[in-house]
């Protein structure tokens, strides 16, 4: 089974960065007009989900455009083009992180990039884009213990529901790490789609291991299409297996969970 088209972005930035992951909006920009006049449109979740579910047929030139992480500069990069050529997108977001840095990151090169804040994703919404789970603090659910990653799930999907009053049923898989243990988990928490990175355009009908398009630094001007698109697949899958780095060193150095450190900080102002 073939599945929609389905992109995936994370950066869109002026600020240059090591690492792949990062288009500059001048080159984002001209990808998503090339799309446009390619007769591209675009699907909602709803629609998405109709269409892996088998509920209605996905048009040759129907696709999603996903992004990962929720990085602040989206709001002036990203979502006003989406806007101005009637596209759509869906947005998976590092709740824990809403309008901070992402100190969950590894800051390869020493930068830090701002999430989107709430009110961000308010103002949003009614433009377009739908925001969804991508976990409360972006660890590899798969190095986690069963309760653990529970948790993560739980507290990123009841996070979402209570600052957009919408209910998401849907994950992106941090650094597209999932196995059955995490699909049996995510479903016990009320997820009903999970969405990967990467993989092969044959699809097995999974809806917790639903590949998508990742659009690097190197992908060509209309990501998706092509003769190149098989290739830029593969390398996108390559590049994004070497996020395990990151995950070591997440592992490796000392971590204060969020939760704890607003506990801490609270406890910090009312001694002072």
């Amino acid at each position: 089974m073939t599945p929609p088209r389905i992109l995936c972005y994370h950066k869109v930035d002026r600020r240059v960065e090591l690492g792949v992951t990062r288009l500059s909006p001048r080159r984002f920009a001209r990808q998503l007009e090339r799309l446009a006049r390619r007769g591209c449109t675009t699907l909602s979740l709803d629609q998405l989900r109709a269409c892996l579910t088998g509920a209605r047929p996905c048009g040759p030139r129907e696709i999603a455009i996903t992004f990962d992480d929720g990085y602040r500069a989206l709001r002036e990069h990203a979502f006003p083009v989406l806007a101005a050529h009637g596209f759509s997108a869906i947005c998976f977001v590092v709740t824990d992180y809403a309008g901070r840095l992402n100190r969950w990151d590894v800051a390869y090169g020493g930068r830090r990039f701002a999430h989107l804040a709430w009110r961000d994703m308010r103002r949003w919404q009614s433009r377009g884009i739908e925001f969804a789970s991508h976990t409360a603090s972006h660890p590899r659910l798969t190095w986690l213990a069963d309760d653990d990653a529970a948790r993560e799930l739980a507290r990123s999907r009841a996070a979402i529901r209570d600052a957009l009053d919408v209910d998401p049923a849907v994950v992106s898989w941090p650094f597209g790490a999932h196995g059955e243990r995490e699909h049996r988990i995510a479903e016990r928490e009320g997820y009903t789609l999970g969405l990967t990175i990467g993989g092969a355009r044959r699809w097995g009908g999974d809806l917790f291991a639903v590949p998508r398009h990742p659009v690097y630094m190197w992908s060509p001007a209309t990501p998706g299409f092509g003769a190149l698109a098989g290739l830029d697949v593969l390398a996108g899958t390559v590049a994004n297996r070497c996020a395990v780095g990151t995950s070591i060193i997440q592992r490796r150095r000392p971590t204060i969970r969020v939760d704890e450190q607003v506990g801490l900080a609270a406890t910090l102002m009312m001694k002072g």
